[in-house]
């Protein structure tokens, strides 16, 4: 999945005439860090994903794979596939582990487990759009700036994510249903 991410991101900036320094510039990226995305060598969080999306004038479930239907998606269990989001050796920086779900044009959702982290290991985001979660199972603290909350099986939150947010299970893993809007 790396590598076809990585040849999907080069071959869309290239469809589109965009060089590398000028797609870079529009994310507000390095110039660097985008050719590690395109080399396979640094696979990109949401945030960038969501960036490139909208630079490049693509829905985000372009480089999820989740494959649009006319008026319905459906994902079966067994047809969910671990969308990577990061290099994983060992434990990954933010601690989500993604399984894509259903998206249509403009949402895109997903099935996230989030390890359990101290602290002073969190890793904040921060990118366009609204996001919604539902948490099924553990301890989900959930911090949006300064504000941080612990939510419980059964309870659920939305936020604007372009506010820096943090999440992370807490006493153990977490799992959540996570929907982004706002392509």
């Amino acid at each position: 999945m790396k590598k076809a991410l990585s040849r999907k991101i080069r071959e869309l900036r290239e469809a589109k005439g965009l060089s590398r320094e000028e797609l870079a510039e529009m994310m507000g990226i390095s110039q660097s860090l985008l050719a590690q995305m395109e080399e396979g060598r640094v696979v990109p969080s949401v945030a960038s994903l969501i960036h490139l999306s909208r630079c490049l004038g693509v829905p985000l479930r372009t480089f999820t794979g989740v494959e649009e239907e006319e008026r319905l998606v459906v994902v079966r269990a067994h047809e969910r596939r671990e969308v990577e989001r990061r290099p994983r050796s060992g434990p990954s920086k933010s601690g989500y582990h993604y399984q894509a779900l259903a998206s249509k044009e403009g949402i895109d959702a997903f099935y996230i487990t989030f390890e359990e982290k101290g602290e002073g290991e969190r890793v904040f985001f921060q990118h366009e759009g609204k996001e919604f979660l539902y948490l099924l199972e553990g301890r989900l603290e959930l911090c949006l700036d300064e504000e941080c909350v612990v939510l419980e099986p059964g309870d659920s939150a939305s936020y604007e994510s372009r506010y820096p947010h943090s999440l992370r299970g807490v006493g153990g893993p977490a799992l959540a249903i996570v929907v982004i809007y706002g392509e």
